[in-house]
C-alpha cells in the first residue's frame, strides 16, 4: 500500500467522489457519510492476469471551520497545531515560503487520507492529482514510488511540488494562500460591547501615531471568553525569561548558577530554554534571540504591575531597568508586591500589538518601512507573551503563534 494525506481548506467531499468516479467509472464504490466524518472506498476487479485494486479515501473536517488556528476544538485543530509546530522545529531554507506555508495549515479545513492498494497505479495517480488542483490541496507523505520527492517525509503542494522536507529544502518560489471570504471572522453583530470598544479604541490610538490599520481585522477575545495564566505561572515564567535574556548578553556561567539558586528558579525553563542554557557556545542568532527577551520580560513585568504603561514599541525597553525590576527585590518581596492586571487591561492591550504587529508584517511583506516609526521586533516580542499570557490556541511558551 501507498499513501499519503491530503489537506484543504474547502470542504468539498462530493467533490472528491465526482472526481473518483470520472476516473473509475466501473468501480465498485461505497460511500459512507457520517456528517464531518466520511469515507469512500472503490475497488477495482482485477482480471485473470491482474490482482484486485483498491482506493481508499477517509475524510475529516473542523468541528468549526475557519480561516485561522485560534482554538483548539477537534482533533483535527490538534493535529495541524502539532503540524504548525512541527514545521517551526524544521530549519527553513526558505523562511518565506515557510511563513506562508503556516498560514495555509491554519487555514486547513478538512484532511484526507488517501490510501492505494497496491500503491498509486495509473488509475489512482490522476485522481490524486486532480483532487489537489480542485481542492487548493497540499500534502503530507513519504517518500514512494509516485510521490518521490524527498529521501525523508515531507509537504508538497498541489501540483506536487516540494514546500519542506525533514531537512528543511524546498523547490518552490511561492506558495498561494486562499481563503473562502464565508470564513472570514463573526459577523460585527456577533461581538460583544467590550471586543467592538476595544477595537475602536485600538484603532484610535493606531490613527494618532500614523501606524497603518486594517479594518478588516477581528476583534480579540471578550472579556467573558478569554483565560489569564495564573499569578503564579507570570511570575514563574518571568524569573525563566530574566535568565535566558541576561544568558544573551554573555553572563558568566558560574554568576548565572548562583542567581538561578539565589532566586529558586526551578523546573519553570521551557525545552528550547534548557537547550539555551546548556550550550557551550551560543551562536550570533542564538544571542541575538536570547536577548530579545527583554522585551517579553517588560511585557510581563507590565502584566503584574510591576512597571507603568507599556511605552509606545519604537524603541527596544531599557534592559537594565527591567532586569532591576525583577532581580533587585528578594523572590519574597517581589512576589508580594505583584498582582496581576485586569482582564480588560490585558486584552486593551494585546488588540492594539496585534494591530501593531499586522502592520508591520505586511511592510515586510510588501518590502515597505513599517507605519509608525513600530519596531517590528519589540512588537512581535510583546505579542508573543500577551498571547502566552491569554492561552492562545492553548499554546506553551516554546510553541505560541503570532498570527495576524
Amino acid at each position: 500500500m501507498e499513501n499519503c494525506t491530503i489537506y484543504s481548506h474547502h470542504l468539498k467531499f462530493d467533490q472528491v467522489i465526482k472526481i473518483v468516479k470520472k476516473h473509475l467509472p466501473k468501480a465498485k464504490l461505497e460511500v459512507e457519510d457520517e456528517g464531518i466524518e466520511k469515507s469512500l472506498i472503490a475497488t477495482v476487479r482485477g482480471g485473470f492476469f491482474s490482482k484486485t485494486k483498491t482506493l481508499q479515501i477517509n475524510y475529516r473536517e473542523r468541528e468549526n471551520p475557519s480561516y485561522k488556528l485560534d482554538k483548539i476544538e477537534c482533533d483535527l485543530t490538534q493535529n495541524l497545531s502539532g503540524m504548525v509546530n512541527y514545521i517551526k522545529s524544521l530549519p527553513a531554507k526558505n523562511p518565506t515560503v515557510r511563513n506562508k506555508f503556516l498560514y495555509k495549515i491554519m487555514a486547513a479545513n478538512c484532511e484526507m487520507p488517501f490510501m492505494a492498494e497496491p500503491g498509486f497505479t495509473e488509475e489512482f495517480s490522476p485522481i490524486l492529482t486532480e483532487i489537489l488542483q480542485e481542492l487548493d490541496a497540499f500534502i503530507f507523505a513519504q517518500p514512494n514510488s509516485f510521490l518521490n520527492k524527498s529521501d525523508s517525509q515531507y509537504f508538497a503542494d498541489k501540483e506536487l511540488n516540494l514546500i519542506v522536507d525533514a531537512q528543511g529544502n524546498c523547490l518552490v518560489n511561492d506558495i498561494e494562500v486562499s481563503v473562502d471570504a464565508k470564513y472570514h471572522d463573526q459577523p460585527a453583530s456577533d461581538y460583544l460591547q467590550d471586543q467592538m470598544k476595544r477595537k475602536k479604541k485600538s484603532e484610535e490610538i493606531l490613527s494618532r501615531y500614523e501606524v497603518k490599520i486594517n479594518k478588516n481585522l477581528p476583534c480579540v477575545e471578550s472579556e467573558s471568553e478569554v483565560r489569564l495564566r495564573s499569578k503564579k505561572e507570570v511570575i514563574e515564567r518571568a524569573y525563566a525569561l530574566m535568565v535566558v535574556s541576561v544568558v544573551g548578553e554573555g553572563i558568566d556561567k558560574s554568576r548565572l548558577r548562583e542567581i538561578v539558586e539565589e532566586k529558586e528558579i526551578v523546573a519553570v525553563f521551557t525545552p528550547n530554554e534548557v537547550e539555551t542554557l546548556n550550550a557551550e557556545e551560543l551562536s550570533e542568532r542564538d544571542r541575538i534571540y536570547a536577548s530579545w527577551r527583554y522585551e517579553s520580560l517588560y511585557t510581563l513585568l507590565w502584566a503584574l504591575g510591576k512597571t507603568g504603561k507599556l511605552v509606545y514599541p519604537s524603541e527596544m525597553c531599557n534592559a537594565d531597568a527591567v532586569v532591576n525590576a525583577i532581580y533587585k527585590p528578594s523572590r519574597y518581596e517581589f512576589e508580594s508586591t505583584v498582582q496581576l492586571r485586569s482582564k480588560a487591561e490585558i486584552l486593551d492591550e494585546l488588540d492594539k500589538t496585534y494591530r501593531m504587529h499586522w502592520a508591520c508584517v505586511d511592510a515586510r511583506i510588501k518590502g515597505e518601512e513599517v507605519s509608525g516609526g513600530l519596531n517590528a521586533s519589540v512588537v512581535y516580542e510583546r505579542h508573543y507573551a500577551l498571547n502566552w499570557l491569554t492561552y492562545y490556541m492553548d499554546q506553551d511558551w516554546d510553541d505560541v503563534s503570532t498570527d495576524t
